[in-house]
């Protein structure tokens, strides 16, 4: 009976540290990896943001926000994310809204939602994002994003933007 109850606890325990190392889940219980921090170099970021030929920087951008920008690569098993959104200096609040990885089997299919974050800021006038993913190798591969800057409770300002597609 001890060696029952000792092996049940093991089990229970490994489970445990499994789910709790592992948060993001699909709809259908399956277990999906977080994403992780990455250091790019300058050239490497800006090598990956040039894949997303929407990137663009506007001299007469209005508002809260003057350039914001997301790119996708993919390495193998691995999407690395990039993405900037950077604003006016007065903001006290700059970043992302909500970060969306998207697939589809085929280009012929419609996406579906892999992984969602959200509220990745800094208290200052710039974000960058740089991260990366292990995800399956047999999909297509998009990421959705909403920028984000607050200058203060009556003034932001939101832009949905979404990325190349590898």
């Amino acid at each position: 009976m001890k060696k029952i109850l000792y092996s049940t606890f093991i089990v229970c325990l490994s489970v445990v540290l499994l789910c709790g190392s592992l948060t993001a889940f699909a709809e259908d219980g399956e277990v999906r990896p977080e994403w992780q921090d990455i250091t790019l170099t300058q050239e490497e970021f800006d090598n990956i943001m040039a894949l997303n030929p929407n990137n663009t920087v506007s001299p007469y951008a209005t508002g809260l926000i003057n350039f914001y920008s997301i790119a996708v690569q993919k390495s193998g098993d691995k999407l690395i994310i990039t993405g900037k959104t950077d604003c006016i200096s007065t903001v006290v609040k700059c970043g992302f809204k909500e970060v969306v990885i998207q697939y589809r089997p085929s280009s012929s299919a419609s996406w579906s939602e892999y992984l969602t974050y959200t509220d990745l800021y800094a208290d200052s006038y710039g974000y960058k994002l740089s991260k990366t993913v292990t995800v399956p190798s047999a999909c297509q591969y998009r990421v959705t994003c909403k920028h984000y800057a607050k200058k203060n409770i009556l003034s932001t300002q939101t832009i949905d933007n979404t990325s190349n597609i590898v």
